[in-house]
């Protein structure tokens, strides 16, 4: 009895554990690590053993009734056998952790993130230096004169985006409050990451996040001023946005074809994963051909869906991109009522990165979901919550 109430006190700690070892995987699962020097399956082996320590932790150790976690538990089966159907566990073992973060303050995740992921990109990095794993090094369609280079990562785009993710967490960690030689350090990060990789969209993204810290107290009061009405609002039709201009797209269409050529197709292939796959209650496997391998030019049969809000009605269904839908809003308000400018930053950020990129629901780039039921008041407000958490 005394080592199970020792590991109910330490459940914080034993939950940041787990969180920090599955990142440090899941990054390396998404590099030249795989399969040059380890092998997939033995990675999801230990991925699988992690996910299920935090699954114990939540049925022994966490507050919550026993209808509630009944409740969770059936979702987690739900959620799991979807992954069956769309051969995509990032759902899955994001809602486990989702749930697995119930009262941790997410002060605490936020440096577990950094601190795990930081790591992994140089252990990453450094191994492509001393040419233990390769790295990809392409030229842009139309100017063969720019090379991009990804430093161990599949591509150019995907350590751009550990970048910007990384810089995201570190902007809420510091709650906006970034000295002068920090905001120096930021810029120059910014323009050697485009320099290196070339990613103009990443380069926008990560310099309006520069800007939001530099003049963070502007940010701070607009959001008070434009409320968190106007804020759902706002990404209501961003997102219904994006995806419409992808079901609507029309190659005959100049406006269309330059806003496409603007997004590196994502536009055409959103509209080919819409029409060609349409959108299922459950979601569905589809078969995609990405750039993610040692070759100077992508495949000539390439297609990929990299907008999030897409992948989620095609590959993830419906009824999943409901429930990610309802969570964005439930983090809006909840983040707006704390008083939490950091964090709702970062969620801003990662709704409008989210329309170019696939990693909204990749827990090893994403972890502002984990602010669901984790604790984000440091302001002494109330916190909105549900479930009874």
């Amino acid at each position: 009895m005394a080592i199970f109430y020792w590991f109910k006190r330490q459940r914080d700690n034993l939950y940041l554990g787990c969180l920090a070892f599955f990142l440090f995987l899941m990054t390396i699962q998404l590099s030249y690590f795989v399969p040059f020097l380890l092998p997939m399956n033995q990675i999801f082996l230990i991925v699988k053993l992690i996910s299920t320590i935090v699954g114990l932790k939540f049925l022994l150790f966490d507050r919550w009734s026993v209808q509630q976690k009944i409740v969770i538990f059936i979702m987690l089966i739900f959620f799991y056998y979807l992954t069956t159907v769309s051969h995509d566990s990032s759902i899955f073992y994001y809602a486990v952790f989702i749930v697995g973060a119930a009262d941790v303050p997410f002060r605490k995740i936020l440096t577990t993130y950094l601190c795990s992921a930081t790591f992994s990109t140089l252990v990453i990095i450094l191994a492509y230096l001393i040419r233990l794993i390769p790295g990809q090094i392409i030229t842009r369609l139309g100017h063969h004169f720019i090379m991009r280079f990804s430093l161990g990562f599949l591509t150019p785009t995907d350590f751009a985006a550990r970048t910007f993710y990384l810089l995201l967490a570190y902007y809420a960690w510091r709650n906006l409050q970034l000295k002068k030689i920090e905001q120096l350090v930021s810029l120059l990060l910014i323009f050697l990451i485009f320099i290196l990789t070339n990613a103009r969209l990443d380069l926008i993204l990560m310099l309006s996040l520069w800007l939001v810290g530099f003049k963070s107290e502007l940010f701070i009061q607009l959001v008070e001023k434009i409320n968190y009405k106007f804020l759902t609002l706002f990404v209501s039709c961003y997102i219904l946005g994006n995806v419409s201009l992808a079901y609507f797209f029309n190659p005959h269409s100049h406006i269309l074809q330059q806003i496409n050529h603007l997004l590196s197709n994502r536009l055409l292939f959103g509209y080919i994963a819409l029409h060609q796959h349409g959108i299922s209650l459950f979601g569905k496997y589809i078969i995609e051909t990405s750039n993610g391998t040692i070759s100077p030019h992508p495949p000539a049969n390439y297609f990929y869906v990299d907008s999030s809000y897409i992948r989620l009605l095609v590959i993830s269904g419906m009824l999943v991109s409901i429930l990610v839908m309802f969570l964005l809003y439930f983090l809006l308000k909840k983040l707006f009522v704390a008083k939490e400018y950091g964090i709702l930053v970062f969620l801003l950020l990662a709704i409008l990165s989210s329309a170019i990129d696939q990693h909204l629901v990749e827990l090893s780039y994403n972890i502002i979901f984990l602010a669901t039921f984790a604790s984000v008041n440091q302001s002494g407000t109330k916190e909105n919550s549900f479930l009874g958490i």
